[in-house]
């Protein structure tokens, strides 16, 4: 059994000693506040209160927003929310907190002097962001592309604004009475005039820009950072380091359009990072901080020379981080260890650890979720370049297709409910969990996690030849497939069933997880494009229905941008001109309301 060459639990609370020669930023006089003047309000992992005297993390697996004093840093409580929290914000008089649930449909509103929960409210679906403004609370609702206007008092729906897909991230000119709203998938940027709650603009921030949850406002500056990844998709060449690259693209705020001449590179300096997830401005020094929540670690930059100026391990996953002018230090929520990693920006030096929750997972699925994240060792990839997560998003998928895998090309799937369909990948050629061992061997070029030689995909079994392996697979068997957003009647889901069975779709598509888990040539296969080892050729695993809502585009080449789609490609699923109009809609209502209780 090979061990691994870290413990991922274990915090770092150096800076690399290379850093050590590296410039620091000039010395300024003291800010006499937590923010620097002119800051929009942004969601985030992490937060400072407008007055502070307070900081507040949220724990993802734990249900949980922990609240700590400043400038003392004493945790004062763990505060139960609901399901998923992934963004928090204060109010503007610093007396409450706004947690969305991502996993619970609802937003817990948290008194800060009482150190309880005040409020819940049900929203829409997915709640990933939300922030208070003059007696309205905005929501952005992931499930199903909106943004919705909330009384804050009594959480009575207001109003609701149709976006594009997958909105996550959110930011605030409260002068200006604009909105800003990050995309997860595409990276664009919904802009929305308060006013009358219009969507004034879609900002797009470059082709193939992914993972885009969080933006700051530097409302004096006239500039927005949006850390993210582009994905280089049309890549014949699926090299590890041209696969992927984390930057922070940056926005004007006057011409609402990217500056790619200020854009900060993250794959030069030190070492390449993995999946920059949030930031933090010192804005009197002109130094931005990025947390990377796939290789651990935060890039600190000064953006007047353009020069990564550290690179600082931090703990797991760190998915928020925030600048304390007052104090010139940065908090760090490393949300798959349950810690805040405290920065001293005038050394550039991680100088502390606080625990501030106890993450209640299995500790087997526990190592395998962070494992399922981390880009930091050899043994997961080279130079810190790929993560498991930077294609498959807490377990999900990236929307995009990739040209330059061997079989062909292959639209990224989501891995929820995989534990229950073997086998793995649209090939069928992973008959068990632990066949991962290969994708970090040949994607993410790792050495692996098992000692020696690996065998084949469809060869002797990996299970059992490595503690770290085997805690991946266990992760991933964990995934559940989230309930759908799309709720119809019972009438409605017993016509639409009544057409999926009359045209055979239930023999490949077998409840209860609807796939057989066969093989199946359906006219969709290139033969001149479609190579396998293991002789598959054009055919193709039949995948699981349930989820499929969220999965756009469909089919191994993505050739199926919308599920209506579906219905006009290939041989097997060509049935819309067999089927009347009201049956297809039928249909569509199904499907999409899979898995539905």
């Amino acid at each position: 059994m090979k061990k691994i060459f870290f413990s991922l639990t274990m915090i770092a609370a150096l800076a690399l000693s290379a850093c050590a020669q590296q410039p620091t930023p000039p010395a300024t006089e003291a800010v006499t506040g937590p923010a620097f003047e002119g800051a929009g309000i942004s969601a985030s992992a992490i937060a400072i209160s407008p007055d502070g005297a307070s900081l507040a993390a949220v724990n993802p697996d734990s249900g949980s927003v922990s609240l700590l004093s400043l400038p003392e840093l004493e945790l004062k409580n763990e505060i139960k929310v609901g399901l998923d929290p992934r963004t928090l914000t204060f109010s503007a008089d610093s007396k409450l907190l706004y947690v969305p649930n991502f996993g619970g449909n609802s937003v817990t509103v948290v008194d800060v002097g009482k150190e309880a929960k005040a409020a819940e409210y049900p929203v829409g679906p997915m709640p990933y962001a939300a922030i208070a403004q003059k007696g309205i609370l905005y929501v952005t609702e992931h499930a199903l592309g909106k943004v919705s206007a909330y009384n804050e008092k009594t959480g009575e729906l207001r109003s609701q604004l149709d976006l594009e897909d997958f909105p996550a991230g959110l930011a605030l000119d409260p002068d200006a009475g604009k909105l800003y709203v990050t995309h997860l998938f595409s990276g664009k940027v919904s802009l929305i005039n308060l006013s009358d709650f219009s969507l004034e603009a879609s900002i797009s921030t470059g082709n193939n820009t992914n993972l885009s949850q969080f933006m700051l406002l530097d409302l004096a500056g006239k500039r927005a950072y949006l850390p993210q990844t582009r994905s280089n998709t049309t890549n014949m060449e699926l090299v590890f380091d041209a696969t992927v690259f984390p930057m922070v693209n940056v926005l004007d705020l006057t011409s609402q359009k990217i500056l790619r001449e200020e854009r900060v590179s993250l794959d030069v300096g030190f070492r390449s990072v993995n999946m920059p997830f949030a930031v933090a401005l010192d804005e009197a020094r002109q130094v931005l901080m990025v947390a990377n929540a796939g290789s651990n670690d935060v890039s600190v930059i000064d953006l007047q020379s353009d020069k990564q100026l550290a690179r600082l391990e931090v703990g797991a996953n760190p998915r928020g981080i925030v600048f304390d002018a007052q104090a010139n230090r940065a908090y760090v929520n490393n949300a798959l260890d349950g810690t805040i990693s405290v920065i001293d920006m005038q050394k550039i030096a991680v100088v502390e650890s606080i625990r501030i929750t106890e993450i209640p997972l299995d500790p087997q699925i526990l190592l395998g979720k962070q494992l399922f994240h981390a880009a930091r060792v050899p043994d997961l990839t080279t130079d810190r370049w790929i993560s498991c997560a930077v294609c498959h998003f807490d377990g999900g998928m990236d929307a995009r297709t990739w040209l330059g895998f061997p079989d062909g090309p292959r639209n990224t799937p989501s891995l929820f409910g995989v534990g229950n369909t073997p086998p793995v990948h649209w090939s069928g050629d992973l008959d068990e969990l632990q066949d991962v061992e290969l994708t970090v061997r040949n994607i993410q070029a790792g050495s692996g996690l098992v000692e020696g030689e690996a065998y084949d995909t469809l060869g002797a079994p990996h299970a059992g030849l490595s503690e770290q392996l085997d805690a991946m697979a266990a992760f991933m068997a964990s995934l559940k497939v989230p309930r759908s957003p799309y709720t119809i009647s019972q009438d409605e889901f017993e016509r639409g069933e009544k057409v999926f069975t009359q045209i055979g779709c239930d023999t490949c598509h077998t409840p209860p997880f609807y796939t057989d888990m066969q093989l199946h040539d359906v006219g969709t296969g290139d033969p001149e494009l479609e190579h396998n080892s293991h002789g598959r050729g054009t055919q193709f695993d039949t995948p699981s229905l349930l989820g499929i809502w969220a999965t756009a585009p469909y089919f191994h080449d993505g050739s199926a941008q919308t599920l209506a789609d579906v219905f006009h490609i290939g041989n097997e699923h060509n049935i819309a001109d067999r089927i009347s109009e009201n049956e297809l809609k039928d249909l569509l209502a199904f499907l999409q309301a899979l898995p539905n209780e």
